[in-house]
């Protein structure tokens, strides 16, 4: 039995080197989308059945119909990384008030503090103002709510919080999602140092239990939590400028 030719193998086998390769450059293709679309509006809120994309981490939203796509951060990221990733700190603008704020719905949304932050439960303005009043050790001012209402809406634009201000109600923002473990310790630390809210009287149905993700979450790189959150980012925006007492505009 003669053996057959090297151009003879190469004929009978499939050609499956272009193929792998075309694939190869449509996966790319698809992450870049995904990443510039983050880069051009931040954290996106998808389908449950969008794939998942390479360095973004899924937060599924507390009904299910929904997940949050969040750029997860490469160590040692700075702020002109995530000024690029759509993701920036918290506003340097009222810096040591929208840190208040964002502690305060913290231990307002997180009502289960032996499990992760993500997705929290509602907590509602009148909560806020509460324990707004009772860290500043006096009664409520007229200028506290304008104070309250600016930090909020800049921690939603953010994605901090998600503040819907017609019912005057707030949840935890899909960054949240990229606190780590340490993080979060020294959030519950900090919770237990926060006058407690009065409870939630919402005006909204309570959203039903989180259910799993239908696909697997996407291995990502580690989080710095230099810049991931309010124990470290925010300290370091809120010691760059000074207090700022001015009324925010309604705009």
């Amino acid at each position: 039995m003669s053996t057959p030719s090297a151009d003879a193998v190469d004929q009978r086998m499939p050609d499956t080197q272009p193929r792998r390769g075309s694939e190869a450059v449509e996966r790319r293709l698809y992450h870049a989308l995904w990443w510039a679309k983050v880069q051009s509006a931040g954290p996106l809120e998808v389908e449950p059945d969008t794939p998942a994309v390479a360095g973004l981490t899924r937060a599924v939203s507390p009904d299910g119909s929904t997940v949050w796509l969040v750029p997860t951060l490469p160590s040692g990221a700075g702020h002109a990384v995530l000024e690029e990733l759509g993701t920036p700190p918290v506003a340097v603008e009222q810096p040591n008030e929208t840190a208040r704020v964002l502690a305060i719905c913290v231990a307002c949304c997180w009502t289960d503090r032996s499990g992760p932050a993500w997705p929290g439960s509602t907590g509602t303005l009148a909560q806020i103002r509460s324990v707004y009043a009772g860290m500043r050790g006096r009664p409520e001012q007229s200028s506290d709510l304008t104070l309250i209402i600016g930090s909020l809406r800049r921690l939603h634009a953010t994605h901090w919080l998600l503040w819907n201000e017609k019912s005057g109600e707030v949840r935890l923002g899909p960054r949240v999602i990229t606190w780590t473990p340490a993080d979060e310790a020294t959030l519950r630390d900090l919770c237990r140092h926060l006058p407690d809210p009065p409870p939630a009287i919402l005006t909204t149905p309570t959203t039903p239990e989180t259910p799993p993700d239908p696909l697997p979450p996407d291995a990502s790189p580690a989080v710095d939590s230099t810049d991931a959150g309010i124990p470290t980012s925010t300290a370091a925006d809120a010691g760059s400028a000074d207090e700022r007492r001015t009324e925010v505009s309604d705009d």
